[in-house]
């Protein structure tokens, strides 16, 4: 059995909605097929894999994947409208997802969109994905309007999930330093890894996971850099005379570290390598981030681990089922 934790949908009323923005992102209409231009030098377009259900899972059945826990599918999440735009679209977007669901019972699981527009209003839409909605988690994206993750204004949002014990898939955003990213060629391979890593350790330094010891962060593709530099992480999160100010948690780093949860999206069999023997075959999620990249790549790295078939089986699907299904 196969559980895809990272594989996308898009919802075709939010690109239209993105016609028209004089800022970025915004969509635009390029020989009948929709194109969201999200940064300079990134366009995403709306792929028919994740508009027509039909034909993702057509590639699921190729792919011997049993069940896929969908996200929508774009760098960004309805944040970037802002304010009541951005609840309103995070709720029209959940409501699309559900309404898959519904149709295709037992084939997908919902990663819900969060809107943080308003802090109340993120937090009433968190409890109505779960308790209305039936969705196991949350797609968040690792910054948010172009600020920190570990802002103020989320952090109560951020809590409120941890409490219900449901995970967080930390997708990677259009990073928030731009310098030297102008081209998809330096966005896609450096520039959100990159981004994810350091929000994803902003989070731990703030003291979220002191708080919410039962929050569960799966860290989209492999961890971003996470699992290569964790001993470097860890020696310089400690306090010496060039970490004068390091964060006051109540472990090390490395307890914090261990506690996260990674997709095995990555195109190497030696970086899928460092990340299992780093983390853990109990910490690795199987996932393709359908329909981009090299997805089809996902089962061959897996099997080519050497690991023992139990923690195969962990990955393919033990671990999902304890945290989702």
């Amino acid at each position: 059995m196969r559980i895809d934790v990272h594989t996308h949908f898009q919802c075709l009323d939010f690109i239209k909605h993105l016609e028209g923005r004089r800022n970025l992102p915004k969509g635009v209409l390029d020989g009948g097929t929709y194109v969201v231009q999200c940064a300079v030098g990134l366009n995403v377009p709306a792929l028919p894999k994740m508009i027509d259900i039909e034909k993702k899972l057509r590639d699921m059945e190729d792919m011997k994947i049993d069940v896929a826990v969908l996200s929508h599918g774009f760098p960004f999440g309805a944040d970037v409208l802002g304010g009541r735009e951005a609840d309103y679209w995070a709720k029209r977007i959940n409501d699309h997802l559900a309404g898959i669901i519904d149709r295709y019972p037992g084939k997908f699981v919902g990663f819900g969109s969060i809107g943080f527009g308003d802090c109340q209003q993120s937090i009433a839409e968190v409890d109505r994905c779960i308790k209305k909605l039936g969705f196991k988690g949350f797609q968040v994206f690792s910054n948010i309007g172009n600020k920190v993750l570990d802002s103020s204004e989320f952090m109560p949002i951020l809590k409120h999930i941890g409490m219900l014990g449901v995970p967080i898939h930390l997708h990677p955003a259009i990073p928030l330093n731009r310098i030297g990213l102008d081209s998809a060629n330096l966005f896609l391979p450096l520039g959100f890894p990159y981004d994810s890593s350091l929000n994803t350790l902003r989070l731990i330094q703030s003291g979220l996971f002191d708080e919410t010891p039962d929050l569960k962060l799966i860290v989209a593709h492999v961890g971003g850099v996470i699992p290569y530099l964790w001993g470097r992480i860890g020696t310089y999160s400690a306090p010496s005379a060039l970490v004068p100010d390091a964060p006051r948690l109540a472990h090390p780093l490395d307890h914090y570290l261990r506690r996260l949860y990674v997709d095995t999206v990555c195109y190497n069999v030696e970086a899928l390598k460092c990340c299992y023997e780093v983390m853990g075959a109990e910490h690795l999620l199987y996932g393709t981030d359908h329909p981009f990249g090299r997805y089809d790549l996902a089962a061959e790295l897996v099997q080519q681990l050497n690991c023992q078939a139990h923690d195969r089986d962990l990955i393919h699907h033990g671990n999902a089922e304890r945290l989702l299904i």
